[in-house]
């Protein structure tokens, strides 16, 4: 029933579907696939931002947040993946900021190039949030995602980032 609403229900914006939905079909995706590595865009802020609703944008935000730990507790119950996997929770840009330009992102706008990247797992240690050790961007994502499954991305792509590990463990 889920995979029906899933995919029979009217996309508020695009193809992206509701976080909810997306995030039931992730669950199931999880416990039956057990992927290696796997990437999640969950977009309802975006959504909401872009139409300026921001008292749904807060709701989405605190929904995003309970996945998030929904995800985690259900990726430390399984034997496979406990202490043994790192999550890497990025935007996919920054936002506007003031009245009216919140709502927006964009080469433009901005504030759009400000973005944050939370990683937590067994191979970065636990700093808090740090600002100015280094400079990172979101094209290193990739390489580390490679880097924490023992690949080289580098490697495969020479001009692509490096991966943030060296970033993360920098004290």
């Amino acid at each position: 029933m889920l995979s029906e609403l899933y995919r029979t229900t009217t996309r508020l914006e695009g193809a992206d579907p509701f976080d909810s939905f997306l995030h039931a079909a992730l669950r199931e995706h999880l416990q039956k696939h057990r992927p290696r590595v796997l990437f999640v865009g969950y977009g309802d802020t975006d959504t909401w931002q872009h139409m300026g609703r921001y008292d749904n944008f807060l709701e989405t935000a605190h929904s995003f947040d309970a996945f998030l730990a929904d995800l985690w507790r259900q990726v430390q119950s399984i034997p496979a993946y406990r202490n043994q996997t790192t999550l890497i929770v990025s935007t996919d840009h920054g936002r506007g900021s003031g009245l009216t330009e919140w709502k927006d992102h964009g080469v433009e706008q901005k504030g759009s190039q400000n973005i944050w990247i939370g990683v937590i797992g067994p191979d970065t240690p636990p700093l808090g949030e740090r600002r100015a050790v280094a400079e990172v961007t979101q094209s290193q994502i990739a390489a580390t995602i490679a880097a924490l499954i023992g690949e080289d991305f580098r490697a495969f792509n020479a001009a692509a980032a490096p991966s943030l590990l060296g970033a993360l463990n920098n004290r």
